[in-house]
């Protein structure tokens, strides 16, 4: 006696394609139920096909939003056909022949587009309910429970075709794979359901393992990677979108540096558009989190230049973004810039819009990892990223607004103390982008485009100022015994620091920490203030010949990274 034909469901909402899996369903010797639409299109192109209103009992109801949800459909796909589990094989199959109820051994759906019509601008509440699946969701998990072959998107047909071909090798596992692709696409739906209805009242997010990495942060944190899943109102600039073009695969850390050259990036494009009305070529180094080198200019190469130049020694090792090609000027800068005769600049990472055949050949040799991203050649104000910050803590996540707020210099809340150049007001944006998105506490020090002094991750102010003076020179400072006294001397190059500019991330509670920037030959000062007696610190400084910006704290605050 010939084994029973295997029975398919078939119900989607995009039909693009199914009259080719239907298809080969059918040579295969399969049975097909399909839904109002699916079942139509099916038979269009000439392949067998039965109503599932037939199974169910009755057509479609009400405006076609009960269809397959019925007894004899979820039957057909609940019943126990002998899994590795079984417990209710002999007396589901015996009941189903009772009922004439087919078993249903593959299903194939995909879901109302909710995601798509939540994104649109302005959706009216009735669209959305109008989108929300409820019958996809439904036979996605109940396949899924039964160990059914489901397929839950379109890109699974051809793998399942080829599967069914070479006699299901590997079964268990494959339909294990296709069961948690399933319950992930219902868990994704539905939470985008929930979000909607309750806004950021309720957190959550599902990704799907995208890059792994070899270990997270350290070696004994196996099984990393980045996950990510964003398929409505794709970020050109989310992680998911950058190209590895050559080198060792991305490592943990440096996913997590792309994501820091990002944000500094894209606030100093924002600062210079809202600001200046142009985004110059800028170039970005950072290493731990921090940026170690930054600079704009005219060119890309004069900003790699001046990039590197600021602290030659904590860009070894580093990763370095731009807002355009690499090509064969930029990557024998990155390689040989401000190095000694004769020796080659180590860097773990490069990253630009595209990439040249002669850079490639030149950063091969370096077996540096290279990444490209279009998206980095059109810098601006709505580059940054608006997405909610989520970050982990134990026993849940924090969650607020991104870091959107860009300084305006010309806005009425900013107060001024002292004269401040157009010069120096570049420079100051400059230090904001670089300080607003650097670990607080943090002051960070301009001269002439060019980031040299990134005092960050501080406890006090004072110290956040002598850590930026500090990391101005590669010079290794002196260390003395006098008595029962340790003298450390910190020598700087006078010229490199006179004249520079400082960004600092929150007010100045006292007046010691901005006295220290002053003696150093500080001569324009971007902060914050909140009462009368910062005001006061801050003319002092004004009548020291520094010029002070400052805007209230609840509004220009730049702390990140707590």
């Amino acid at each position: 006696m010939a084994a029973a034909k295997p029975n398919a469901l078939i119900s989607v909402y995009d039909k693009s394609g199914i009259e080719e899996f239907a298809k080969e369903l059918d040579a295969l010797g399969w049975n097909i139920y399909a839904s109002g639409g699916t079942a139509t299109k099916i038979k269009e192109a000439g392949i067998p096909v039965t109503d599932v209103a037939e199974l169910a009992g009755g057509g479609a109801i009400l405006g076609h939003r009960v269809v397959t949800l019925s007894r004899e459909v979820f039957a057909g796909i609940l019943a126990d056909t002998g899994s590795p589990n079984s417990k209710h094989e002999s007396v589901d199959r015996k009941e189903l022949q009772e009922l004439g109820i087919p078993v249903i051994d593959l299903v194939c759906v995909d879901m109302y587009p909710l995601e798509e019509e939540i994104a649109k601008p302005g959706v009216k509440e009735k669209d959305v309910i109008e989108k929300t699946d409820i019958g996809g969701p439904t036979m996605l998990r109940a396949a899924a429970k039964s160990r059914r072959i489901v397929l839950s998107v379109a890109e699974q047909r051809p793998e399942v075709i080829a599967w069914l071909k070479a006699d299901k090798p590997n079964e268990e596992e494959f339909l294990h794979q296709l069961a948690a692709r399933a319950e992930y696409e219902s868990a994704r739906y539905i939470l985008a359901s929930a979000q909607y209805l309750n806004g950021t009242h309720m957190s959550g997010y599902v990704a799907r393992k995208f890059a792994p990495t070899k270990y997270g942060e350290n070696p004994y944190q196996a099984d990393a990677g980045l996950y990510a899943d964003n398929r409505i109102a794709v970020d050109t600039l989310g992680l998911d979108q950058f190209q590895h073009v050559q080198g060792m695969d991305l490592s943990f850390i440096n996913e997590t540096d792309i994501d820091c050259l990002v944000n500094t990036a894209t606030h100093i494009a924002a600062g210079f558009q809202k600001n200046f009305t142009e985004v110059p070529a800028l170039a970005v180094g950072v290493k731990h989190g921090n940026a170690c080198g930054a600079a704009v200019g005219k060119t890309l190469p004069e900003a790699v230049k001046k990039m590197l130049e600021g602290d030659t020694r904590a860009i070894f090792g580093g990763v370095v973004i731009v807002n355009g090609e690499i090509d064969k000027e930029v990557a024998t800068l990155l390689r040989s810039h401000a190095m000694p005769e004769g020796q080659k600049r180590l860097l773990d990472g490069v990253i630009g819009s595209s990439v040249s055949d002669e850079a490639l050949e030149i950063l091969n040799r370096a077996k540096l990892r290279l990444v490209v991203n279009p998206a980095l050649a059109n810098l601006s104000e709505r580059s940054l990223d608006t997405s909610r910050k989520v970050r982990p803590v134990r026993g849940g996540v924090l969650e607020q607004p991104n870091y959107s707020f860009v300084f305006d210099l010309k806005a009425d809340y900013v107060e001024s103390f002292g004269k401040v150049s157009e010069a120096q007001k570049r420079d100051l944006i400059l230090g904001w982008a670089i300080g607003s998105t650097s670990n607080s506490n943090t002051i960070t020090l301009i001269k002439d485009g060019m980031l040299i002094g990134n005092g960050v991750g501080q406890q006090d102010r004072v110290g956040a100022g002598q850590l930026a003076l500090s990391r101005t020179t590669i010079e290794l400072p002196k260390v003395e015994t006098k008595g029962d006294k340790l003298v450390i001397t910190v020598t700087l190059d006078k010229k490199k620091v006179e004249g520079a500019v400082a960004y600092s991330d929150s007010f100045f509670p006292f007046p010691d920490g901005p006295q220290i920037l002053a003696d150093a030959g500080i001569k324009a000062v971007l902060t914050s203030l909140n009462t009368d007696k910062h005001r006061e610190i801050l003319q002092g400084l004004a009548d020291q010949g520094v010029g002070v910006l400052a805007g209230p704290d609840p509004t220009v605050r730049g702390f990140a990274k707590h």
